[in-house]
């Protein structure tokens, strides 16, 4: 299994709006990505201008399937999120380990 972290940082006083749109994006993944496991919007509770979506996926090739063939390096993003954000998406990838 795989965890996907995609970290945004909002701009000052788009928090509640950035996170409102990113739960109504994300509400259907669990039907539309087979291979989905899990996922869920987390807000820093130190922070609240960090925002992270967090998901887990069966596999690489699930992942993929979301994500596309740079699942690696390329962002997942939606329509004019870039008038959310200070900067680009941060990106990181987790492999589970029993």
């Amino acid at each position: 299994m795989l965890t996907r972290v995609s970290e945004a940082l909002v701009k000052p006083g788009r928090e509640q709006e950035f996170v409102a749109r990113v739960r109504d994006l994300v509400r259907t993944f669990p039907e539309t990505y087979k291979g989905l496991v899990g996922h869920e919007v987390l807000v820093d509770l130190d922070d609240p201008l960090r925002v992270r979506y967090v998901s887990r996926w069966r596999d690489e090739q699930a992942l993929e399937n979301y994500a596309g063939p740079g699942w690696r390096t390329d962002p997942v993003t939606f329509p004019d999120e870039d008038e959310y954000l200070q900067r680009p998406l941060a990106l990181r990838h987790f492999r589970h380990v029993s």
